[in-house]
């Protein structure tokens, strides 16, 4: 089975990407880009385009949404000031066409790329529900409550019934606030949680792929990327 999964769907004007960066992390990623004036695709490696990062709940509110049980569903992703509206939801009644919309940029898909974008999205919730969900029992863990872990959200949803019966879903996920820095640097290993980045001196240093939150291509070796990183594991590392 594998861990890595990515799939591109491209039209005359826009296109989404679907890129879920390893089986064991409770999220995937969307992108969504726009091909620019001189013919070419905006390159969401150098942070063009917009990313957002969608969790195990919205993929779910996306997957109902996919299967008719929803009209449509809108998240709000709230990180500081910046607010990013999500919203899935089909065109009209007839439910042929439906609509990504990520901030400004919008992306329509009809079958058979809905039916394809289903059957990925239900083989990586099943994933990440049997991976990114479990782990091993530990001693002397703390009393619920005392302890969070660093990439914890939280989500709101309300359901509101639409006129053809169907539910609306919005969910709103406000992120847990960090100082970020944006660093320029090569992939030059790759582990399950971890990558090993090479800076233009040289200087190579592990970053936990938790502590990353901006797009990048995994592939992409030894070229320059562009992170945005937490603050505190730059500082860690005297970057």
């Amino acid at each position: 089975m594998a861990d890595y999964h990515e799939k591109a769907f491209f039209g005359i004007e826009t296109g989404i990407i679907i890129k879920s960066p390893a089986k064991h992390v409770p999220y995937i990623f969307i992108t969504s880009i726009r091909r620019k004036k001189d013919g070419l695709w905006e390159k969401y490696s150098k942070g063009e385009g917009k990313t957002v990062k969608i969790t195990i709940e919205e993929i779910i509110c996306i997957l109902e949404v996919l299967g008719r049980k929803s009209a449509n569903w809108r998240g709000y992703h709230v990180f500081k000031e910046y607010k990013t509206e999500i919203y899935v939801g089909w065109e009209d009644e007839t439910r042929n066409v439906v609509i990504f919309r990520i901030g400004k940029y919008e992306k329509k898909l009809r079958f058979p790329s809905t039916r394809f974008l289903t059957l990925l999205l239900e083989h990586v919730l099943t994933e990440k529900i049997e991976f990114a969900t479990s782990g091993t029992y530990k001693e002397g863990i703390k009393e619920e409550g005392t302890e969070k872990d660093p990439d914890e959200y939280r989500v709101f949803s309300e359901q509101i019934s639409a006129r053809d019966g169907l539910y609306v879903v919005e969910t709103t996920e406000y992120g847990v606030s960090v100082n970020l820095e944006e660093i320029e640097a090569k992939i030059k290993v790759e582990s399950p949680k971890a990558l090993l980045l090479n800076l233009k001196n040289n200087k190579e240093f592990w970053i936990p792929k938790s502590t990353i939150h901006s797009d990048y291509d995994p592939g992409l070796k030894n070229k320059p990327q562009k992170f945005m990183i937490e603050k505190w594991i730059i500082e860690k590392n005297l970057i």
